[in-house]
């Protein structure tokens, strides 16, 4: 499926090149690898998801990095299958994407992870990375969209700001540092906010899935958005239910539908508090069918 480039959006240097804790820029890669960065197919998925991730202190050096340039152009160059830097975090982690199956598909962006305490969806994009892709979908995987919190299992990024309340659409002012919910000093203000949201500009995609805990549910929605949750919903198990509990201003979801593809869909995935092996494979398969059955079709007939 094709679709017009989106505006231009050029990310400050710092975005790519990131910065570290001293805030010098950082040289080599370091921090979070959750999937191989060669050319290789990504390895299979673990046989447990309840054990802790592994956080390396150095990795190899990537394959491929995104300059600055590339993001307010086209994400058409980027290599398929191979992990991509699209940016870096508060401590110079990279954000990686891998980009998955038909070029000239329906785009599903799919991050695993923005809260670090919250890892269960790692494991549903590693297996995305790993299983056939239907022709006619197109696959941009983010393992995590905070590799520092991830690394501590911390909620927050480093900076100690709720990413998940921190980007500019409808973003309001919560809390003070030290809060759970902290949204941040202001809109946009943190790196990985940045990274994800420049990408998404470029890449506009038709459907953007958040992976979340504990709540096991799914927001119900209504028109076409609706039924994707409805669907993704019956053939995972999760019931639809509002996710209440917090303030939900500035946050991925309401974002990723203002950049979203002409009738296109985001939304936020609440799993529970771990994920079997089985129940991996269910919903990576859910995020292909509910693609295939209701926006590839749409797009097609």
């Amino acid at each position: 499926m094709h679709r017009p480039i989106a505006t231009a959006v050029v990310l400050a240097a710092t975005l790519v090149t990131g910065a570290c804790a001293d805030g010098g820029a950082a040289e080599v890669p370091v921090g979070v690898t959750l999937l191989p960065s060669s050319s290789t197919a990504p390895a299979a998925p673990s046989t447990t998801t309840t054990a802790p991730i592994s956080v390396p202190t150095t990795v190899p050096a990537p394959t491929t990095t995104i300059p600055e340039y590339m993001l307010g152009s086209s994400v058409e160059s980027i290599a398929v299958d191979v992990p991509t830097i699209i940016g870096r975090s508060v401590e110079g982690r990279a954000i990686e994407v891998i980009r998955r199956g038909d070029p000239d598909g329906v785009r599903v962006f799919a991050i695993g992870s923005i809260h670090g305490d919250e890892p269960a969806g790692v494991e549903i994009i590693r297996e995305l990375a790993s299983i056939d892709v239907p022709a006619g979908i197109e696959l941009w995987l983010v393992p995590t969209g905070n590799p520092d919190g991830l690394a501590v299992g911390r909620r927050q990024n480093a900076n100690g700001v709720d990413l998940n309340r921190n980007f500019a659409v409808n973003w309001g002012p919560i809390a003070e540092p030290g809060h759970w919910q902290w949204a941040g000093p202001s809109a946009a203000s943190e790196p990985e906010t940045l990274v994800i949201s420049a990408f998404g500009e470029v890449l506009r995609p038709d459907l953007t899935l958040w992976y979340h805990q504990d709540l096991f549910r799914i927001t119900p929605g209504r028109g076409l958005d609706g039924r994707i949750r409805a669907r993704y919903a019956e053939l995972t198990g999760l019931p639809l239910l509002q996710v209440s509990g917090g303030t939900y201003t500035g946050t991925a979801s309401q974002w990723s539908r203002s950049v979203a593809a002409e009738g296109g869909a985001g939304f936020t995935i609440e799993l529970g508090a771990s994920l079997s092996p089985s129940e991996v494979v269910t919903h990576a398969e859910a995020v292909l069918t509910v693609t295939s059955e209701l926006l590839l079709n749409a797009a097609t007939g």
